[in-house]
């Protein structure tokens, strides 16, 4: 199983139940149907950011570690330079091409900041389509967005 699909399905079981455990995350992602070392979810543990937090019961768990400091503009700006394959202006429409698995962050964000330039974005696995009012609202679109992504 790849890596970002492992990490789904670690984001989804801690979202879902308190894990306190390495032991315990391995069990419910094996009945997930994911294989995985202990050495392995670790790794993943420190890349996702997870941290040991009190549940509402009063039992340790594992929650993604959100920092707030980043704008929702820094998150996107750091995305697009990690994640973009190539930007194409298409009339009124921008559509950005990503590693598979990130378009609907990209998509996300971009709907989180609600630009003016933009009507809105629709996401899927590795393209996220960006639409504008007109071709002036998608050039300016396309500007900003060619500054962040390195091609």
């Amino acid at each position: 199983m790849k890596k970002s699909n492992r990490q789904l399905a670690i984001k989804q079981i801690i979202t879902n139940h308190d894990i306190a455990t390495q032991e315990e995350l391995l069990h419910y992602l094996k009945q997930e149907g994911v294989e995985a070392t202990q050495a392995t979810i670790s790794r993943d543990i420190k890349e996702m950011h997870l941290v040991k937090t009190t549940s509402s019961s009063g039992n340790v768990k594992y929650t993604i570690f959100q920092n707030n400091r980043m704008s929702n503009e820094e998150k996107l700006q750091s995305t697009l330079g990690n994640v973009v394959i190539r930007l194409t202006q298409v009339q009124f429409t921008n559509v950005l091409m990503t590693i598979p698995g990130n378009a609907h962050v990209v998509a996300a964000l971009l709907d989180a900041i609600d630009f003016p330039e933009m009507v809105g974005t629709v996401g899927g696995n590795d393209t996220c389509l960006i639409i504008s009012k007109n071709e002036e609202d998608a050039k300016k679109m396309y500007d900003y967005l060619k500054k962040w992504i390195e091609l």
